[in-house]
């Protein structure tokens, strides 16, 4: 299985000098969400022998209403000439309509329809210059319905991407908003009979997300997988949200969290490909902190701190699904 994880930048520490950190925990892989990313990325991703996740940014709105321009053959054409190893192209992460506020996003009829016609033309692209660089999308829980099932629409989006990515979570809805989220996350984290309720309801879903894929041969990327360690916060100032967490707990939590996967993957014949963690370190200036979305609990999704300090043991757990 790939293992891999998303890096982020923007508070001080560029890519580059985060690359090398990763590197020796045995992960392979980080993910990108934009071209200009990757170009930053690509010459310590070469020096240290690790792979790319590569992504193309996708407007929702914008794809609505016209998908062709959301076309970047210039930028596929571009992750071609990195000389780094790409484990797939993303193109577009949790697209929606409707606007990001929590009950208002949607994968709509629309945005599938559109979808599917940038990920075939940029399959035609890669097929005219001779390229077999699996293509997906990113897709996040409003593909589903109630009972875990794929939206007919969604269907289209699966049959034109060669691997299909989720970001997968085992929080519940109330673990992702408002100052309430650092509450459901300590409960998690410290209560065992909470976490085994949460992480049993997390295998049905995953299952039935891998029995769905099963059936019509496709296998699953895990664009983004992980959870906060926080346990309480404090603010700095009016708006600097710092987590207070425990790490001890959110070890074993992790633990349970990946050896979950990795059954299911031996269950289900190695169907997951990869897993990318959200996210290497954590970021106290994430846009969802104080957003619409109204997520501040994003500052803790870290296996280090804000400063690159492991968290918790991350050699181990790349070991185990090893």
């Amino acid at each position: 299985m790939i293992v891999g994880a998303w890096i982020h930048e923007g508070d001080g520490i560029s890519v580059d000098r985060q690359i090398p950190e990763l590197a020796k925990t045995g992960m392979c892989s980080i993910r990108c969400y934009d071209y200009a990313y990757a170009q930053r990325a690509a010459s310590s991703l070469k020096k240290d022998g690790l792979s790319l996740l590569a992504g193309l940014h996708v407007d929702g709105p914008g794809l609505v209403r016209d998908w062709q321009s959301q076309l970047h053959l210039e930028e596929i054409q571009g992750y071609h000439q990195l000389n780094v190893k790409i484990e797939a192209i993303c193109v577009g992460n949790e697209i929606r309509e409707g606007g990001d506020a929590p009950g208002k996003k949607k994968f709509t009829a629309n945005l599938s329809h559109n979808l599917v016609k940038l990920l075939s033309s940029y399959h035609l692209w890669l097929e005219e210059y001779g390229f077999t660089t699996p293509l997906t999308y990113a897709m996040e829980g409003i593909v589903f319905d109630e009972t875990g099932h794929f939206l007919d629409w969604v269907w289209p989006v699966i049959e034109v991407c060669d691997i299909v990515g989720v970001n997968s979570y085992p929080m519940k809805n109330e673990g992702w908003f408002t100052f309430g989220a650092f509450d459901e996350s300590r409960r998690f984290l410290q209560d065992h009979q909470i976490r085994r309720e949460q992480l049993e309801k997390y295998e049905e879903r995953l299952r039935l997300l891998l029995e769905q894929l099963k059936q019509v041969n496709r296998p699953l990327i895990l664009t983004e997988a992980g959870f906060p360690s926080a346990v309480g916060y404090h603010l700095e100032g009016k708006r600097l949200v710092i987590p207070e967490s425990d790490y001890e707990d959110y070890f074993e939590a992790m633990q349970e969290f990946v050896q979950l996967l990795l059954r299911l993957d031996q269950e289900y014949g190695h169907l997951i490909r990869g897993l990318y963690f959200y996210e290497w370190r954590d970021n106290l200036y994430h846009d969802k902190i104080w957003n619409v979305e109204g997520s501040p609990i994003h500052v803790a999704f870290g296996l280090c701190d804000r400063f690159g300090k492991a968290k918790v043991d991350i050699k181990k757990l790349v070991s185990m699904l090893g």
